[in-house]
């Protein structure tokens, strides 16, 4: 997508800065003296600084193409500069995997300190200029070399690969003090028409991490938020103006930021987080993107995300939906997921998918109602997240019954319409694993009780919360384990069992998708919840219940649901099978849409060419919507 052309002085431009001096009156750069990095900021920035080469090798192109494959961080060390951290865009996978990569110690090891006063260290010179340029109001300029024909120091000539050819470097500031330079490397020289967008991502990048570092050191001094704050850092925009503002229901402020997207050449605000009390001292956290001109549909999108994610797993739906169709996009946090979603004081209960169904989703509809009377909402969700709405709309006279809550949003009237991605029916541990159904089997040989034991040993208590709640990772490794153990039940089992690659059943990820999911994307998970999927899948075949069994969801939504529906299946998804979707043609709907996608149940969402495709056709959906 072609970008708005700007002067690539005014790209450099620091905003509320126009600092400026004569040239006959300007010092030669050589001639600046670089002070060491603060000792507070070394020591704050050195629990980070992995985060600037994670997220140097993570850049893509906007045509999806990774931009480095390989990065190091120079940092200043009092009067020299030295290699401090490394990354490569292919190994951030076993990063994520907390898997010992053989060679990056080696090659930190290997790297030796250059004194900055040494004339051939060109980084040296580099931080110089750079601190020229930022007195002038100026952000650093990007330095391009060509590590093969310009020169470079000895002790750096002697690391470089055959793969290392070119090389682009990012000075960086903190408070206004540099700390170091952020290298990224290539072996294949940057086209003409690559420059400018990569040096605008460049830009964002170097403000996000001075703004992100500034911020923790002075208040909560958090190198963890820091880190992740880098990581997942919308490098295709660029932030405008920072405000913290008030809402008539919540005392917290909310984070809004006028950003400019590089990639969709708009303006849009991101606000951060809508904080929505629900039940039992719970809440539900929103963010929302509007961009600067809204469609004419009329229609707000909440999107929901699925088992064991966080509400960032479907920003890049988010931000296609919202930048180029130009539809206000609220993203859901479920109970749960944050510190600012869990209950301040008292006892905490664990929480199960009828809190998602009858709690929290309603409390949002009338949320966003109250803010936007005129307007109707489309649920777009993935995996659970899409049982929620359905599940809630058609079992709504049994739900408000049952709890005897007469004023309850009507569907009909709060939604548009639902849009469904891999969302099953009922839960199916059969799925295409070899030894699965085994396993439910076996499940179905063992006491209740121990089910509810072998559960309940994968627990941990994080949150700062007495509430028990199950890690992503230790949930397949109990899956793994219990496969295991069922062995004395069949002979027919076979190696293959249900992995978190299994779970995203993506083909194409690049580690740097992997890396973000497993740091970011996936959280933890009420034991209740994961108590409610097997009891439903033991007790009763082809149905999801509720936790006390009054409610049958699955049987109620093909009898029931009547709302307009956008069901996406993924063909090679091995978590939700199409035959978990069989009955979606059976549906009252008189507006039904079924469309598939050769994409697994996280990747479906993640990949780039399938998220464009997909948005496109939900977009043609909507605006044929009433």
């Amino acid at each position: 997508m072609a970008i708005e052309e700007t002067p690539y002085w005014d790209d450099r431009l620091i905003k509320n800065s126009a600092r400026g001096s004569s040239k006959s009156l300007m010092v030669n750069p050589e001639k600046i003296y670089v002070f060491p990095v603060p000792k507070p900021t070394f020591q704050f920035i050195e629990n980070i600084w992995q985060s600037f080469t994670n997220k140097m090798v993570s850049l893509i192109h906007f045509d999806d193409e990774p931009v480095f494959s390989f990065s190091i961080f120079e940092v200043i060390d009092n009067d020299q500069m030295k290699i401090v951290s490394t990354a490569t865009h292919f190994k951030l996978k076993e990063i994520a995997e907390r898997r010992r990569i053989p060679g990056f110690d080696e090659y930190i090891k290997k790297s030796r300190p250059i004194p900055l006063s040494d004339p051939r260290n060109e980084s040296a010179r580099f931080i110089q200029k750079a601190i020229i340029d930022f007195n002038k109001g100026l952000r650093p300029e990007i330095q391009i070399i060509n590590l093969k024909e310009e020169e470079i120091h000895p002790e750096k000539k002697v690391l470089l690969s055959d793969t290392m050819n070119y090389a682009v470097g990012l000075p960086l500031f903190v408070n206004e003090n540099p700390i170091g330079i952020l290298w990224g490397i290539t072996k294949d020289p940057l086209r003409e028409d690559e420059i400018r967008p990569l040096m605008l991502q460049l830009y964002s990048l170097f403000d996000v991490i001075d703004f992100v570092t500034a911020k923790e050191m002075e208040t909560a001094n958090d190198p963890y938020i820091a880190q992740k704050n880098i990581e997942k850092a919308d490098t295709v925009s660029n932030s405008r103006n920072l405000f913290y503002t008030t809402t008539k229901d919540q005392k917290e402020p909310v984070t809004s930021i006028i950003f400019k997207s590089h990639q969709y050449n708009m303006e849009y605000r991101m606000d951060a987080s809508f904080i929505i009390p629900t039940t039992e001292g719970y809440a539900v956290s929103l963010k929302s993107f509007t961009p600067e001109k809204l469609n004419s549909t009329g229609k707000n999108l909440l999107l929901i995300p699925g088992f064991f994610c966080r509400r960032s797993v479907m920003d890049k739906l988010a931000k296609e939906l919202a930048l180029k169709y130009g539809y206000r996009v609220f993203l859901m946090d479920m109970r749960g997921r944050s510190r600012q979603t869990m209950p301040k004081h008292g006892k905490k209960e664990g929480w199960t998918v009828d809190n998602y169904i009858q709690d929290d989703f309603p409390e949002v509809l009338r949320w966003i109602r109250w803010h936007y009377p005129s307007e109707r909402t489309v649920v777009v969700g993935h995996s659970m997240g899409g049982m929620i709405p359905r599940f809630y709309a058609s079992s709504y006279d049994i739900i408000k019954e049952l709890k005897e809550e007469f004023n309850l949003p009507r569907p009909e009237e709060h939604l548009a319409g639902v849009v469904s991605i891999t969302s099953p029916n009922y839960i199916s541990l059969k799925s295409n694993f070899i030894g699965l159904d085994t396993i439910k089997k076996g499940f179905g040989l063992m006491p209740h009780q121990m089910i509810s034991d072998m559960i309940l040993s994968m627990a941990s208590f994080s949150m700062q919360a007495t509430i028990q709640t199950i890690d992503l990772k230790k949930f397949f490794k109990f899956l793994l384990n219990l496969h295991s153990s069922l062995r004395t039940f069949s002979y027919d089992i076979g190696t293959k069992v249900l992995t978190i690659k299994d779970f995203v059943g993506y083909k194409e990820i690049t580690p740097p998708e992997w890396y973000f999911l497993m740091e970011d994307v996936f959280c933890e998970e009420s034991v209740s919840v994961i108590m409610q999927f097997f009891q439903s899948q033991i007790s009763n075949h082809r149905s999801f219940l509720s936790q006390d069994g009054k409610i049958n969801y699955t049987e109620n939504f093909i009898k029931n649901f009547n709302l307009p529906i956008y069901s996406v299946i993924g063909t090679v998804d091995q978590i939700v099978p199409e035959d978990t979707l069989s009955d979606l043609a059976k549906l009252p709907s008189e507006n039904k849409v079924i469309t598939k996608y050769d994409q697994g149940h996280l990747g479906i969402i993640f990949h780039p060419e399938t998220v464009r495709k997909m948005t496109e056709g939900i977009n043609d959906w909507i605006t044929k919507l009433p």
